[in-house]
């Protein structure tokens, strides 16, 4: 931890170029660039010494630093692989405000916060959460008794990683959705992610967001034996939204998603799970609780009640 008042941010970024223009956003930014080094050229025990009160990396995800930082790392680890768009792109103010949320969220405002343009195209589910809820078998049950529970006109956007046979994709929002007023939906190339809805993920498809919360599919299979990954939309969760995202392990087999739930946590950000007395099968969310990663542990009514209180929290916290 960095003893001067001001927050300090620490680079560990493969590219040179990026990892100057990261430099020169996060010192605009207010906060002060403590280390800027390259992952190749560096030991986990050289890590241990910088005085940093965050983590702010682009590294190959096979990377030993990359594990190091993440299991044993005292402050928070940003993962920033975003592409930095040129300055005068209409995408730069936009992936700036972003960076700077998620840096705030983390670290509090630095002392002297800077003006940031407001792009004029800004995405409405900026202004509200992302939450993904993860399920496998018994999943759609529970998923579906807590939206049933959960006011739509609330600031939060889920999405939704259910093991599930292909064939049953298109079934789900209608599933799901039936008896209450979310707008659950299957994924759709170029559209947005917008408060009030449940964006049901590909099977077959992998999935991933614009910082702005644009939908992008790929006609690529999810890593693993797991069709939706949990772990891997889980990290693209995190990825496009955090510091302003969560997740919910409900009923299923399996460990999927234990790791990514553990990034998660290791960032600052909350993960809850079913309770297993409320679950068909308990295995996949107590998995993440023996694992240590679960915050709050309920039914599907009792976690749709607990969301209700995060996000009156939320909204009445100073930023």
């Amino acid at each position: 931890m960095s003893d001067d008042r001001t927050p300090g941010v620490a680079l560990l970024v493969g590219c040179n170029r990026k990892r100057d223009r990261l430099s020169e956003v996060v010192q605009h930014f207010g906060y002060r660039v403590v280390f800027a080094g390259e992952p190749e050229a560096l030991e986990a025990g050289q890590l241990a010494e910088v005085p940093t009160d965050l983590w702010l990396l682009d590294m190959a995800e096979d990377s030993p630093l990359l594990d190091w930082l993440l299991d044993s790392s005292e402050v928070p680890v940003l993962l920033g692989n975003d592409e930095i768009p040129p300055p005068r792109d209409e995408d730069y103010p936009r992936w700036q405000r972003r960076l700077y949320g998620k840096l705030c969220g983390l670290l509090g405002a630095p002392p002297s916060a800077p003006k940031l343009q407001v792009p004029t195209s800004a995405v409405a589910v900026g202004s509200c959460s992302v939450w993904l809820l993860g399920a496998s078998l018994g999943g759609p049950a529970a998923v579906k008794s807590f939206l049933d529970a959960l006011p739509s006109e609330l600031p939060v956007a889920f999405v939704y990683a259910q093991h599930i046979d292909a064939g049953f994709e298109e079934q789900l929002p209608r599933i799901i959705g039936r008896e209450n007023s979310w707008r659950v939906r299957n994924c759709e190339q170029g559209s947005r992610l917008q408060p009030g809805e449940v964006l049901v993920t590909p099977i077959t498809r992998r999935l991933s967001f614009s910082s702005d919360g644009l939908i992008h599919l790929q006609d690529s299979p999810w890593p693993g034996a797991y069709q939706p990954a949990i772990e891997a939309v889980l990290d693209e969760v995190i990825t496009a939204f955090a510091p302003l995202c969560g997740a919910i392990i409900f009923s299923g087999m399996g460990e999927d998603g234990v790791q990514a739930c553990g990034r998660m946590r290791r960032q600052g950000m909350p993960v809850w799970t079913q309770s297993a007395d409320s679950a068909a099968c308990a295995i996949m969310p107590q998995a993440v609780q023996d694992a240590g990663h679960s915050l709050l542990q309920g039914s599907p009514e009792e976690l749709a009640l607990a969301m209700r209180h995060w996000l009156e929290q939320e909204r009445t916290t100073p930023a």
